[in-house]
């Protein structure tokens, strides 16, 4: 089989992956597993999107989302247009491509190239986001400064871009002297080439069309509306990849054109620059702000105040300044070394201004994705406002119109009368939330994680996979939540906790609870370190401890008091409602079930949901703890295809012969209990 590689192909850690397109035009999602660091430095030396492979390739499986709020890789690949994923076992030949397309890639490289030769390193990832739209240097933490203020579209190349750097490049060349018309078609030729340059994402794509038929139906007798101009390039990538429409680049940017468009009489009653800079902050922040829940589950406040700063400082200075610094470092280079000299300075004060502003507190509004009775509430409370706005009539009618939506979806997660009980789908790990009625508390057993084998090397991924980031928080988001009355971690093993870290620096928390002697350990060093910087309590408990929340009560039946031992020091909880009993059991085995059974033979569990321990190890859900407890049901959080076997055959015997009915996170993704009066019901993600 015959391929290329697009793009937008990257090496990350042992894996090269991206899509690429087959020989008879079919786009696929290619990985291919490297075998060694020489052959990792080759790949990375050569321009891969430059090449044509032969190779010998199988299919690969599509992992299901772990719950409706993480990342659907078959989402994404109908969204990209790929047919499935490939998988590269041995390539047989390469050669390279002397096509069109390779030769802009080839410049693209070299600019790449040429950036982090000429540029200061503080001023690299910079460049290459706005000149050539690569963002792969940009770190967490900035990403994390930009979502916080609301600024992050002015890191990537958009329509804002692409508008101006054709406004400076249309300005320059009519002062020179040179005609209207060979500018017009000048730009039209540079618009498709520099998309191409700038990588071909289909952001990049979306600008430069819509650039292109403005200009045609400004500068010539083409007599077209800007709104017909933008629903024809619309519908044209509409029919070249009808699944576009589910991207969320694809809404966003679209429905922010067609906002402004069709707000141009609110606009021209600006009497200055400032106020068109507010309202059209206002305008597409508004319009955008269900697509922006539904998707992301949390909108900037701040980012009406940080764009009426940054939209200027970027349009004005910050991008103007990275197109004249590239192009004095190839035909001036003593010139740019003294613009660099002034020029960093300013940038890095601008960068820690930044920070400063992306620490306050309080500046996210998580209430998490609209329900479709939210959504509809919303659009029609926006088109009320904008109405009202554009008449100068009845303003204060049109902002309540906007404002409740927005309480609805405030107080909307809030007012359920159940106990809802997720057990997370986080792999082979553990993870489980508890939300009380009317979100009186929530509280989170275990946060999952990675199990990581040995240091790091030329196989590890310059950016892991992160459980806590990528699965717990967003699980959490989307609902709405954003604080947590008690993190409790069971015991210190990395897939129980790894991911604690990632929960505190995303989540309120106002306690956590561990087993006795596991704060000794040393993967819980990361945990507690954010916790001291955060001011979190941090307290020890053991068997015994309780509290109430309402009619429900909550005991940790285990460890007793003794020497921290691991899977059998695992903190135990036990959630009552009435005669019906939750067992969350962490890793507990066999010595850790007979101590408990010595203890409490003599109690009366009644109804019991059991959680099965270790993930259902055959060294825990022993027979005696089985016969004693006698579940009603039992969830087992284990991952697909599980390296240790979990759950074990033997185990789920012991459950079948005691025709108790089992459910798995391997096979039904998250499972959700709702919980009142002493009745419950299951759902599950898939």
């Amino acid at each position: 089989m015959t391929f290329h590689w697009k793009d937008q192909v990257k090496i990350d850690g042992a894996k090269v992956k991206g899509f690429a397109t087959l020989s008879d035009g079919t786009i696929v999602y290619m990985m291919y597993p490297l075998h060694s660091e020489e052959e990792k430095i080759r790949f990375q030396s050569a321009r891969l999107s430059t090449y044509q492979f032969t190779a010998e390739v199988e299919p690969k499986e599509i992992e299901p989302a772990a719950h409706d709020y993480a990342f659907d890789m078959a989402r994404y690949l109908r969204m990209n247009g790929a047919a499935g994923i490939l998988e590269v076992t041995r390539i047989t030949s390469s050669q390279p491509l002397t096509t069109l397309r390779t030769r802009l890639s080839h410049y693209r490289f070299s600019i790449k190239q040429h950036i982090h030769e000429q540029f200061p390193s503080s001023l690299v990832t910079e460049a290459e986001a706005l000149l050539i739209g690569d963002r792969s240097g940009m770190d967490r933490l900035m990403q994390k400064e930009y979502q916080t203020l609301g600024i992050t579209h002015l890191f990537a190349i958009s329509g804002l871009h692409v508008g101006l750097l054709t406004f400076f490049i249309r300005a320059i060349m009519l002062r020179i002297g040179f005609r209207k018309e060979w500018v017009t078609y000048g730009l039209l030729l540079f618009l498709p080439t520099y998309a191409c340059i700038a990588g071909g994402a289909p952001s990049v794509w979306r600008a430069a069309t819509v650039t292109m038929i403005v200009l045609l139906a400004v500068s010539s007798n083409l007599k077209l509306r800007l709104d017909d101009a933008l629903a024809l390039s619309a519908i044209f990538f509409i029919v070249m990849q009808p699944y576009i429409v589910f991207q969320p680049g694809f809404q966003l940017s679209y429905l922010a054109a067609f906002s402004l468009l069709y707000s141009s009489a609110i606009l021209s009653q600006a009497k200055n620059g400032l106020v068109v800079s507010f309202l059209v902050t206002v305008i597409t922040q508004v319009a955008l702000y269900p697509i922006l829940l539904y998707h992301f589950y949390e909108l900037s406040i701040s980012s009406f105040i940080a764009n009426l700063l940054y939209v200027p400082l970027y349009s004005l200075f910050i991008l103007p300044a990275n197109l004249l610094l590239l192009i004095c470092t190839y035909i001036a280079p003593p010139l740019a070394r003294i613009l660099f000299h002034i020029y960093e300075p300013a940038r890095l004060w601008i960068g820690s201004m930044t920070t400063w502003f992306a620490s306050f507190p309080y500046q996210m509004w998580t209430p998490g994705q609209p329900d479709g009775v939210g959504s509809a509430m919303a659009v029609v409370g926006i088109l009320i406002f904008f109405v009202c706005l554009e008449r100068k009539k009845w303003i204060a009618f049109g902002l309540i119109c906007l404002l409740l939506p927005a309480l609805y979806l405030e107080v909307k997660p809030i007012l359920h009368r159940d106990v809802i009980i997720s057990y997370i789908d986080v792999g082979q790990g553990d993870s489980t939330m508890i939300e009380m009625p009317y979100r009186k508390a929530v509280y989170l057993i275990d946060t999952g994680g990675v199990v990581h084998f040995g240091d790091n090397d030329w196989k590890t991924p310059e950016q892991p996979f992160e459980i806590g980031r990528n699965i717990v928080v967003p699980y959490a988001k989307a609902k709405g939540i954003t604080k947590l009355d008690r993190l409790i971690i069971s015991h210190a093993d990395m897939d129980h906790m790894e991911g604690a870290d990632e929960v505190v620096e995303e989540l309120r928390v106002k306690e956590i609870h561990l087993s006795p002697g596991s704060e000794q350990e040393i993967a819980m060093d990361d945990m507690l370190q954010l916790a001291k910087e955060q001011n979190i309590p941090v307290h020890l408990v053991k068997e015994g401890a309780n509290w109430e929340v309402g009619d429900y009560q909550f005991q940790y039946v285990a460890p007793e008091e003794r020497i921290y031992d691991g899977n059998d020091s695992s903190l135990v909880l036990v959630m009552k409602d009435e005669d019906l009993h939750f067992m969350f059991p962490g890793d507990l085995e066999q010595e850790g079930e007979q101590r408990f059974l010595q203890r409490y033979i003599s109690a009366d569990f009644q109804r019991v949901v059991l959680k099965a321990g270790h993930h259902g190890s055959k060294t825990s859900s022993t027979e005696p703890f089985i016969s004693f407890l006698q579940p009603e049901f039992i969830i087992v959080s284990a991952g697909r295809n599980s390296r240790y076997g979990h759950p074990h055959a033997e185990v789920l015997d012991r459950f079948h012969a005691h025709r108790i009915p089992v459910w798995s996170t391997a096979e039904q993704g998250t499972i959700e209990l709702r919980v009142k009066d002493g009745v419950y019901s299951a759902t599950s993600s898939r």
